[in-house]
C-alpha cells in the first residue's frame, strides 16, 4: 500500500511551521550537550550548560509537516504552489534573520 505523501505540502508546511515555532520559541525538546540530557519543551536545566533548541525546533516542524503531507494530496498543493516553492524557504530565512538581528547589529 502506498501512502499519499505530498512533497510539495511537506516543503511548504515545514518552512511555515519552522518559522512559527522559532518565532514563538516552542521547541519540542532541549538538548544539553555538556551532560547529554534532554528536557521536554523549553524548560531549562540548572548546571547543565546552555541548551540547544535547534533539534527540538526541527523535530516539531518535522512532525507538523509530515502529518499534513500525508493528509493533503499532492494534486491540491502542487497545482497551486509548484511554481512558487522558492518563496517559502526564502521567507523562512528572512524571518530567522529578523529574529537574530540583535546578534548581527550589536555595536
Amino acid at each position: 500500500m502506498k501512502l499519499p505523501f505530498s512533497a510539495v505540502t511537506f516543503s511548504i508546511v515545514f518552512c511555515v511551521a519552522y518559522a512559527a515555532i522559532y518565532w514563538f520559541n516552542q521547541p519540542l525538546f532541549l538538548y544539553y550537550p555538556m551532560t547529554g540530557a534532554f528536557t521536554w519543551g523549553s524548560a531549562a536545566l540548572k548546571d547543565s550548560g546552555p541548551g540547544m533548541a535547534w533539534y527540538g525546533l526541527m523535530a516539531n516542524a518535522l512532525i507538523a509537516s509530515f502529518v499534513l503531507a500525508l493528509a493533503v494530496p499532492d494534486r491540491v498543493s502542487g497545482r497551486i504552489f509548484r511554481n512558487y516553492l522558492w518563496v517559502f524557504p526564502v521567507g523562512t530565512m528572512l524571518i530567522c534573520a529578523y529574529l537574530l538581528r540583535n546578534f548581527f547589529l550589536q555595536g
